[in-house]
């Protein structure tokens, strides 16, 4: 009988695409008209792009030593996000990961975000 092998989302993408997508991903919301200035009050980006990459590891099935805690929902709660916001938010990362990644591993990312969006939409939107 053969024992069957699962391997993380995470082990197949790797943590350098992780921060990679996630440094991208960011670059393209900066310069977006539409979502820039939901990020303009940022001070420290780089310690954001960190925290964020380490949320997506995690949630791609990674672990980590000293994870930070991040209640996203929490925090985009108070930024008044319209649907058309996340939305865009969606795209721009589909366009990220599909630029990055292998097809196969971009869609099951992409998969994770539509459910985090979904429930950001039920948050944040209401």
């Amino acid at each position: 009988m053969n024992k069957r092998v699962l391997r993380p989302l995470c082990d197949r993408i790797g943590r350098e695409s992780v921060d990679r997508v996630t440094a991208r991903f960011y670059d393209r919301l900066r310069a977006d008209a539409q979502l820039a200035p939901f990020f303009a009050h940022i001070e420290d980006f780089p310690a954001h792009e960190r925290l964020i990459a380490d949320f997506w590891w995690i949630a791609l099935g990674g672990k980590l030593s000293d994870p930070a805690p991040v209640d996203m929902l929490g925090l985009h709660r108070p930024m008044k996000l319209r649907q058309s916001d996340l939305d865009r938010w969606l795209a721009l990362f589909g366009e990220t990961v599909d630029a990055e990644l292998e097809p196969e591993l971009a869609a099951q990312w992409k998969t994770m975000a539509q459910g985090i969006g979904a429930r950001l939409r039920q948050a944040a939107i209401g």
